[in-house]
Parts: C-alpha cells; structure tokens; sequence
C-alpha cells in the first residue's frame, strides 16, 4: 500500500454528530427541538473539508506533495480536524521537511482524541524516526538584518543569531544583507547534531578610495567641494571627478581622475611656489627704465630731497 492510499484510508473516520435535544423523549422519537439548529444537513465548511482532503489524497498519489499540503492545510483551516495534521506530517516528510513533519505529528499526538490516535499504532515509532532525522544549525553573522536560506528555502531574517532545524545531510547555507557580499558556504550536517556557523559578512564595495598628500599641506577641493587641508583621504563614487590642492604661495594643482568601484587612488603632489613680488614685470618696471611705445623714460626714484631748514640759525639740521 502506498503512502497516499495509507494517509486516505486512515482519514476516512467517520465524524459522528450528535443532535442535542430539550428530553430523552425528543431524542427517542427523532423530534427536532425548535430552539436548536438543524444539523440534519451537511455543515458546509465540513463538506469542503472533505472535498479537499480528497482532491489532497489524489495529489500525495501521484507524488504532488507540496499541491498535497496546500490542499490538507485549507481543509484543516476549515475543520480543524485533527487527523489532517497526520495528512500533513506524513506529506511534509514525504517533501523531506523532516522538522515540520515532526511539528504536525507531536501536534496530533497531542490534540488528537484518542481513539482517532489508535488508528496509528506506528505513530511513536514514526516520531522517534523523524528526530533521528534531524540536525539542528546556529547561525551567527554580524551584519544587520541579514537573510537566512537553507538549501535554498527562505528561512527568514537573523537578529544576531538564528537557531533551527532541518534534514541531516548536505546542505547549502547563504546568508544576504544589504550592503554586504553574499555568505555561501556547503556543510554535513549530521543527524542529532548542533553544528554553528559563523557567517562574517564582508561590506560590499561601492565606492572609491582617494588618499590626498601634498607637500607642503595645503586646501583640498573635490569636485569644486572643499574637503580641508592635506593628508586627507575620501571616499568618491564611480566616475569622473577633479581633485584641486591649492595654497597662498603655490601654484595650484589640478588632478582628474575617473575612478572604478573598489578602487584606490594615492594622490602626492609636490607644490611648487610662486615667484616673490620682486620677480614681478610690474613691480620692475617701476625702476631704471620702461619702454613703451618705442619712447625711452628715465625714472629716477633715488634723487636726494633738499635739506629742511632748522629752527636754529644759521645751520641745518637733515630730516629723518
């Protein structure tokens, strides 16, 4: 007998309504009591029970598990019966969710009345099994609000650390957050095992580094963007920027540079100075001779003033 043909024959139990009533007489002769409903008929969320749990038998018979747990999950939701979370733990560990298996099958152990319990003299030795199938992870990871899957299933986000269990066996591990590469590693995970990983997310690079030095220091411009007097560094998005070093005395420095995600860009700039006022056209011309115009000028700034006449009489005294 197959799996499916085992879980619909043992589902077929009979639900037994019992009509309530004002007497014994009422009950004797088939009466209906005004003052209770009519439950002659069919309850209708019953009926559609029913009606699912059948189409869910037909799927768990062609091997269509997961359509299968779908079905016995909206039936139970409809009836809550019982004996459907033994459809459903025998479909999930058909699926090989061995843990929620486990989880509907203790349920029904516990909720189940005894006699509908009795129609599974094998359900402690299908439980025991189950555990022995088991392996439990810790996940550990620093990054905030990261994602857990397992063997590829979401099993939702991890506040620092998430403990669950899952099939023994190989298994893939990921962990993803925002703003982080991806952690991917394959384990062994042994039956009845604890096994701890720790999933140390790295911070994607998103962005450039620009280290700035200058000799000697002087003010710093990104992209038109004062930044401070040098060493200095900054981080920069992808693209083309303008680096500008620029001090009283210097002449200043222009730098363009088109920069890539994750690169690192050391930047030294020897300044040089700027010559003195002395050096200036402008301020020599102010001595000996300028030619203009093709007309020679003679500009004589050394000619001695005339002596300042003293208050005392008859010499002279020679101004400061």
């Amino acid at each position: 007998m197959t799996l499916a043909r085992f879980v619909a024959t043992f589902i077929l139990v009979p639900l037994l309504l019992v009509a309530g009533s004002s007497g014994g007489d009422a009950r004797a002769q088939g009466r209906k009591d005004p003052r209770k409903p009519d439950t002659s008929k069919t309850d209708p969320q019953k009926a559609e029970a029913a009606h699912l749990k059948s189409a869910g038998d037909v799927l768990m018979d062609q091997d269509r598990y997961a359509d299968a747990v779908v079905l016995y999950q909206r039936a139970y939701e409809l009836s809550s019966d019982p004996a459907l979370l033994y459809n459903q733990g025998r479909a999930f560990e058909a699926l090989g969710d061995y843990p929620t298996a486990l989880e509907k099958l203790e349920i029904f152990e516990r909720d189940a009345p005894p006699a509908v319990r009795a129609r599974v003299p094998g359900l402690k030795e299908l439980i025991t099994d189950l555990r022995g199938r088991i392996a439990t992870i810790v996940v550990r990871t620093n990054a905030p609000a990261a994602r857990l899957l397992v063997r590829q299933k979401d099993e939702g986000i991890i506040n620092a650390e998430k403990r669950l269990s899952t099939r023994a066996g190989p298994a893939s591990i990921e962990v993803d957050a925002d703003g982080y590469e991806t952690f991917r590693r394959e384990v062994d995970l042994s039956a009845g095992a604890v096994i701890v990983v720790e999933a140390n997310l790295t911070p994607k690079k998103r962005d450039a580094l620009v280290v700035v030095r200058t000799t000697p220091s002087v003010d710093v411009l990104f992209d038109g963007q004062p930044l401070g007097r040098s060493p200095l560094q900054l981080r920069a998005m992808p693209g083309s920027h303008e680096l500008v070093a620029r001090g009283d005395g210097y002449y200043e420095q222009r730098v363009p540079m088109t920069l890539a995600l994750g690169d690192r860009r050391d930047v030294e700039l020897e300044m040089k100075s700027t010559p003195g006022i002395a050096s200036k056209w402008w301020f020599w011309t102010g001595i000996g001779v300028v030619i203009a115009g093709g007309i020679a000028t003679a500009i004589v700034l050394t000619t001695e003033k005339p002596h300042s006449t003293g208050t005392f009489s008859p010499g002279s005294v020679s101004g400061p």
